[in-house]
């Protein structure tokens, strides 16, 4: 079993406002709290309303199925597996969910993975606001990306061409991409394959892997490159939002 799992497992009591059926939304986060403050939000809706909860990839798989919702909001960590390849299962199990990505730590890389996996709305914790506005825009089938995320994602567009060395990480699929970050936290093979629940070996073929893609010789000097990409990517985000420190 992963973490914590509050769930409602019922369908939702009030499913009717008005005469008109709300929207049913599942949040799979692993921050309790995050869920917390979503759920608050939505309950002030006339139009959505929540139809389960958890912060475990395997229960949000059957709560998707068991209730079929018309959107979900998913965190890019979660217990038991990676929140983008969730993202790549919902969609392959219903692709009219909407489904929009609520990070923790919202990168331009990670916005373009989230695109790519196939949600339509991409959203840092600091958008919470923003939340129902996304909501509608997704449900008509619209794209969102949140205040706090735009200029990421424009000032790493702006300086694709200075920057053409960062071409080779986007080389790395969204797993190998997922191994990268967290070597670059100096996590360790062990504490990773226990992390992703794969084997060592699992974790050690995505090592070589990348090594080749990114033109590495070594171990020592993939980690240094993934701190190097995270050391980067926190210093985008200071210059966006100097006040985030």
């Amino acid at each position: 079993m992963y973490g914590s799992k509050k769930s409602l497992t019922d369908e939702p009591h009030d499913m009717s406002g008005k005469g008109r059926t709300k929207a049913k939304v599942l949040v799979v986060h692993r921050i309790g709290f995050v869920r917390a403050g979503v759920l608050s939000l939505i309950a002030k809706s006339m139009q959505f309303v929540v139809c389960g909860e958890t912060d475990a990839a395997p229960l949000a798989r059957d709560l998707f199925l068991r209730h079929k919702p018309h959107l979900v909001v998913v965190g890019l960590r979660l217990c038991g597996a990676d929140g983008i390849q969730l993202i790549k299962e919902f969609r392959s199990l219903d692709p009219a969910a909407a489904i929009l990505a609520l990070s923790e730590h919202p990168d331009a890389f990670s916005a373009q993975r989230v695109f790519r996996a196939g949600a339509r709305a991409y959203l840092s914790i600091e958008d919470a606001p923003e939340l129902l506005r996304a909501f509608d825009e997704i449900s008509a089938g619209h794209p969102y990306v949140g205040a706090s995320v735009l200029p990421l994602i424009l000032s790493n567009f702006a300086g694709g061409t200075r920057n053409s060395r960062s071409s080779d990480i986007n080389s790395l699929s969204d797993r190998e991409l997922e191994i990268f970050s967290f070597i670059g936290r100096g996590v360790s093979v062990s504490e990773l394959a226990a992390e992703l629940h794969v084997s060592v070996k699992t974790i050690e073929t995505h090592q070589m892997r990348m090594k080749e893609k990114l033109a590495l010789h070594s171990a020592a000097e993939l980690r240094q490159k993934a701190r190097e990409w995270l050391a980067k990517s926190a210093v985008n985000r200071i210059r966006e939002d100097p006040e985030s420190e």
